[in-house]
């Protein structure tokens, strides 16, 4: 299943020993001196902040959301529009930056267009952004779930929308 999840969230461009080099050192966390500073996690956290740690080339990182925005739109060309701004200059909330994003992201490419999922590193208050194929989406989700890690959606809407909400 974390092969699986490692291909999805790598857009299944890497070849397969890279996949399985990620996936080994993901599943090794636990015995690697790198991760020792963590005090006395469970699997689940160790497995959750290696992947965050060796997937981090294929992540928008970032604890401030137009820092997230300027380097996912760097990964397209044409680049995405600015960063938006709020009536009267006022800062936009994360959510309302996930909802104008998302519809964007929907147009871009073949296979349905792209999402974005945010991973918990479990140690900052940084956001982890990863685009993905918005078709592997539910599949991510569900291998996430079945592997107790914490992937999310980063905008909501789009969950109760796929459930005719």
């Amino acid at each position: 299943m974390l092969r699986e999840l490692v291909d999805r969230l790598t857009f299944r461009e890497l070849e397969s020993e890279e996949v399985d080099s990620l996936v080994a050192s993901i599943e090794g966390a636990g015995n690697d001196p790198d991760f020792d500073w963590m005090e006395d996690p469970s699997p689940e956290e160790v497995r959750q902040t290696a992947l965050v740690f060796r997937l981090m080339q294929h992540f928008a990182v970032g604890d401030k959301i137009d820092e997230v925005h300027e380097q996912i739109s760097d990964w397209f060309d044409p680049p995405l529009p600015d960063f938006p701004q709020g009536e009267n200059g006022s800062k936009w909330l994360v959510s309302e930056y996930f909802a104008w994003l998302d519809p964007l992201l929907a147009e871009r490419e073949d296979n349905g267009g792209y999402e974005t999922l945010v991973i918990d590193d479990r140690i900052s208050d940084n956001l982890n952004v990863i685009m993905v194929w918005r078709a592997d989406t539910p599949r991510i989700l569900e291998l996430a779930t079945q592997l107790a890690l914490v992937i999310d959606r980063t905008h909501p809407y789009v969950l109760s929308r796929a459930l005719g909400m």
